[in-house]
């Protein structure tokens, strides 16, 4: 099982059982469904998702037992709650609301378990809110109080390891060409990717946060953009680079300069991208007698994973 897997159960059986536990404290027990549906709809792995979620079904909830209440003054049962439910949606989409049309729409229906629709008033709609309130409330101080999710944290953990993961490879690379280890296998691309995917969701999140300006101060935006063109020219380059023959890539001095360039680039110093020079590559396809085409696509590849290795340097969390 996951860390973040644990995580999730922890908090949703946290705030579960805090829930229910205040239903019976307060003698409200009878209708603890409520406040607990309301805690597991309202949990999230992410804690500005949470926030949205609990503000989404108090709203729903409210303006569901609001309109069914109001509707069932004048008509009861199944044309009752039809009749609710085609007022709802004009009059959430006109407030903005769209997030809790689900959750209206489900308050309106669950009236219908009313034994008797007489009982449908005033003070049952507001207690039946404060019940999802106090789900929503319990659901938001547990994940804040007692797992708080730090997105910051996680896209400088993100990044540390797609930087060390190149790292390591680009230093196999150099060892392979200096006949101290076998050749390298290829970066398996699946772990690049779920880190660029889970950078670009915390990115996504933060952007339209309270915490927005720290994102723009720290550049988060064009380091992930750094990373998705570096990742696309590394697959490219590796693959180009694993075609060549062994024993004559092992013997060019070329390739060995240019695996030590990157590696300078992500952990020393940046340099200037070289210009491209496909005489180099010309003259280097006649000497060895290798395929011209892949060695000028190698030379292509180079210069913007030069580039985007550079500008992650010089992006680096300081």
């Amino acid at each position: 099982m996951s860390n973040q897997l644990l995580r999730n159960s922890l908090k949703l059986a946290v705030a579960v059982f805090v829930t229910a536990t205040i239903a019976v404290w307060t003698e409200r027990i009878e209708f603890v469904w409520y406040p607990v549906l309301a805690a597991i709809i309202v949990v999230d792995d992410n804690d500005d998702q949470t926030i949205s979620a609990a503000t989404a079904r108090i709203l729903g909830t409210v303006m569901g037992g609001l309109i069914t209440f109001l509707v069932h003054t004048m008509l009861s049962g199944w044309i009752g709650v039809l009749v609710s439910l085609v007022l709802m949606i004009p009059i959430l989409q006109a407030l903005g609301w769209q997030s809790a049309l689900g959750t209206a729409g489900i308050t309106s229906i669950m009236f219908l378990m009313i034994p008797s629709h007489v009982a449908l008033n005033w003070n049952y709609v507001f207690n039946r809110a404060l019940d999802t309130v106090v789900g929503c409330v319990v659901a938001i101080l547990v994940g804040l109080l007692f797992w708080p999710r730090d997105s910051y944290r996680e896209l400088n953990a993100a990044d540390q390891r797609l930087r060390n993961a190149l790292l390591n490879q680009l230093r196999h690379y150099s060892a392979w060409l200096h006949d101290q280890q076998q050749r390298p296998t290829p970066l398996n691309p699946a772990p690049l990717t779920t880190d660029l995917l889970r950078m670009e969701q915390l990115v996504g999140h933060e952007r339209g946060g309270p915490r927005q300006r720290l994102l723009r101060r720290n550049q988060w935006e064009q380091r992930l953009r750094l990373w998705q063109l570096a990742q696309f020219h590394w697959i490219s380059w590796e693959r180009l680079l694993q075609s060549l023959p062994e024993q004559e890539a092992q013997q060019i001095e070329l390739i060995r300069h240019s695996v030590l360039a990157l590696e300078q680039q992500l952990a020393a110093i940046p340099s200037p991208t070289p210009r491209r020079n496909p005489r180099l590559w010309q003259q280097l396809a006649e000497q060895q007698r290798l395929p011209l085409l892949p060695l000028l696509a190698l030379g292509e590849e180079l210069r913007p994973l030069h580039a985007c290795l550079g500008g992650l340097n010089r992006l680096a969390p300081q």
